[in-house]
């Protein structure tokens, strides 16, 4: 009897710290943007590589979230509230040098290429970044978004950008040549091209602002263990292979 009662005490012992973390998670406030092919809606149900590698990821760790809890605004809302609102998880977000303490962390998710995108043929030519002002050139970014970021700490002129809350209007305005690049993840322009009904051939990646990786960011004051808990569960979704098969499922 004494054994069986010891077995149980060490059971409930190892099963606690799981069930804590589901119940931190499942705390969680999921919020992310229009970003394919990474997260976006399509037929009213939000999915992308991201969301997929999320869902996983939460049910390997007891949570009861669901797609359904996902809810998809403009970048700058969401940013915003990854910043200020406990409890919020934004996705999927470039960790960059200015970012890395404002938030905590769990991935990587994926590589990602921030490029001043423009259409072929267009004749615009970036060396550097300071050939953006001294040849008047506007470049359309989304608010707040990592771009947007880059493209200011670097000193490009706040005249030469054209802000905007969604991805959307710029593709549009440098389809009608109203900007001469977008500042943008260079694989989320390209598929937006094609959301749009255009073939993505027709633009081009001008310059590369920076390399890097997209990560699920945390509110700075979410609990360790809710983090480490994604962490672990998303380590084993690329450990069981089922990471590659939602990465080809979007290609």
């Amino acid at each position: 009897m004494r054994r069986i009662i010891l077995n149980l005490i060490l059971s409930a012992a190892m099963l606690f710290p799981a069930t804590l973390w589901a119940s931190n998670l499942d705390e969680l406030n999921l919020v992310t943007e229009f970003y394919p092919p990474y997260n976006y809606e399509e037929d009213g149900q939000i999915k992308g590589i991201s969301v997929d590698i999320l869902l996983r990821a939460l049910k390997k760790t007891g949570s009861s979230l669901t797609r359904s809890d996902i809810e998809l605004m403009q970048w700058s809302k969401g940013y915003d509230l990854a910043l200020n609102s406990p409890g919020t998880l934004l996705f999927a977000t470039t960790c960059t040098e200015d970012r890395e303490d404002l938030f905590k962390w769990a991935g990587p998710i994926s590589p990602t290429k921030i490029s001043l995108v423009a259409k072929k043929g267009s004749g615009v030519g970036i060396d550097n970044l300071g050939d953006i002002a001294a040849k008047d050139y506007k470049i359309g970014v989304v608010k707040d978004d990592v771009a947007h970021q880059i493209l200011k700490k670097r000193g490009v002129p706040e005249s030469c950008l054209e802000i905007r809350a969604f991805p959307g209007l710029n593709f549009m305005e440098l389809y009608k040549g109203e900007i001469d690049a977008w500042a943008y993840e260079e694989n989320v322009a390209m598929w937006i091209s094609g959301v749009y009904g255009f073939d993505s051939s027709g633009f081009d990646p001008v310059y590369t602002l920076q390399k890097g990786e997209l990560f699920y960011a945390f509110h700075k004051d979410t609990p360790d263990s809710a983090v480490k808990a994604l962490q672990e569960a998303l380590d084993q979704v690329k450990e069981s292979g089922r990471y590659e098969q939602i990465l080809n499922k979007y290609r």
